[in-house]
């Protein structure tokens, strides 16, 4: 009964042995500094982080009626609604183009999954050229007048298409394992029965492959409300506050102004509003994922 209870325990406690070493290494340089983040939150802080006097919530009161940030929490949003549903949209359809094995795979697979080899900021150059009003190969092509990263119509569209053409990518490595993976007696059974693509695409390969794309929507919802590196390349958060995230708006406190008092309460909404977007996307993988 002993040795039962022992190995019951050994079992329990195997797993939080092998996550030891991570913990140790989040809790000084993750968990205690998004402590403090949140304790320095109700507190006046002066440019060299000293606390000054206890506010309380008026921080938080004080940022959500700056407009600015309100800015900043719309453009995150829709950035996030321009971005995580097309660049898997697109990982899906060039995961099937490449599902069927040639002996020329090799190539297009590699184009596909070029983007996700190139550097943020190498690529935001090569699109700043290719969004040059008057001689950029966009316009050009197109015939549009159409001032890209100056106009604030434009802007964020502008900076959401760089961030598809990234991550699609990604998308497209994940997503082929996943369609590869569908077993072809199925495939091949549905098409006895008079499936046609379409219907193969909804009933077959969407479903067994919504863990592969429960994963990467999660992870780019995370890594796309915290995206600031784009707009710091390209635009500085302009024309007219139309491409500042919350990122970039957490980062031009600090830096710019040495502004931690609005900067920390800041953060923490940040960190709120990306928890409840993943919370809702793990809602979704009860009901829509499937893993057999």
């Amino acid at each position: 009964m002993m040795k039962q209870k022992r190995k019951s325990l050994k079992k329990t406690l195997e797993p939080y042995c092998w996550l030891l070493p991570a913990f140790l290494l989040f809790i000084p340089f993750t968990f205690m500094p998004f402590l403090q983040t949140i304790y320095k939150s109700f507190f006046i802080v002066d440019s060299m982080g000293t606390l000054k006097r206890f506010v309380g919530f008026e921080n938080y009161l004080y940022i959500l009626k700056d407009e600015t940030f309100v800015k900043a929490v719309v453009n995150t949003l829709v950035y996030v609604v321009l971005t995580v549903p097309v660049s898997k949209i697109l990982g899906m359809l060039l995961a099937l183009l490449a599902n069927r094995r040639r002996k020329t795979s090799f190539i297009y697979e590699t184009s596909f999954a070029l983007p996700m080899a190139m550097a943020v900021s190498v690529t935001a150059m090569i699109f700043q050229l290719l969004y040059v009003p008057s001689l950029g190969f966009i316009n050009g092509v197109t015939g549009l007048k159409i001032n890209w990263l100056t106009d604030p119509k434009y802007a964020m569209i502008a900076i959401a298409v760089i961030q598809i053409w990234l991550s699609t990518g990604y998308a497209f490595i994940f997503m082929l394992a996943a369609v590869r993976s569908v077993p072809r007696d199925i495939i091949e059974s549905a098409s006895i029965d008079g499936a046609g693509p379409v219907r193969q695409l909804l009933q077959i390969y969407l479903p067994l492959t919504t863990p592969t794309m429960f994963y990467l929507i999660i992870t780019d919802l995370s890594y796309s409300m915290m995206m600031m590196s784009l707009v710091s390349v390209l635009t500085d958060g302009g024309p007219k506050n139309s491409t500042i995230t919350i990122m970039y708006y957490i980062f031009k406190q600090i830096a710019a102004a040495g502004n931690y008092t609005n900067a920390n309460p800041a953060a923490i909404i940040a960190f709120i509003m990306t928890l409840t977007a993943t919370l809702l996307g793990f809602l979704w993988e009860k009901k829509g994922v499937h893993y057999s």
